[in-house]
C-alpha cells in the first residue's frame, strides 16, 4: 500500500482537485514561525515573535490573516515598521507576499 488515498475512487478525484495552498512563514535569525492567525511581534515576552532590539517598541507591530491573505499593521511604534524599505502607515494595514521583507528596527524578517 503506497498511498493513503486511492487517486482513482471518487473522493481520491475530488481531492486531487483541490487547490493546494503553500503555508507562508516568517524567517528571522535561522528561525522559521508558521504564520498564522496573529503574530504579535515586538521586544515584550509576551509576543510571539520576541526581538532583542533598542529600536524596537515593546509591542511593535502585528501580522494578521484575514481570509487568505496576510497583512502586517503598525502598531504606533517609535522607529515605524517598514515593507521591502517603505514605511507601514500606523494603523493601517499592508498585504503581505512572498519574498516582502519586514524590517523592525535593526532586525529584517522574510516572508517565504
Amino acid at each position: 500500500m503506497d498511498k493513503t488515498i486511492n487517486i482513482k475512487s471518487g473522493i481520491g478525484k475530488r481531492l486531487d482537485k483541490v487547490k493546494k495552498t503553500d503555508s507562508m512563514a516568517i524567517f528571522f535569525h535561522g528561525k522559521k514561525v508558521p504564520l498564522v492567525s496573529k503574530i504579535k511581534l515586538g521586544r515584550d515576552k509576551s509576543n510571539n515573535i520576541v526581538i532583542d532590539d533598542n529600536l524596537v517598541s515593546r509591542f511593535h507591530a502585528l501580522v494578521h490573516k484575514i481570509k487568505n491573505d496576510y497583512f502586517v499593521k503598525d502598531l504606533n511604534s517609535s522607529n515605524g515598521t517598514f515593507i521591502n524599505n517603505e514605511m507601514v502607515p500606523k494603523n493601517r494595514y499592508v498585504k503581505l507576499k512572498k519574498n516582502d521583507v519586514i524590517r523592525i528596527g535593526k532586525t529584517e524578517l522574510s516572508i517565504l
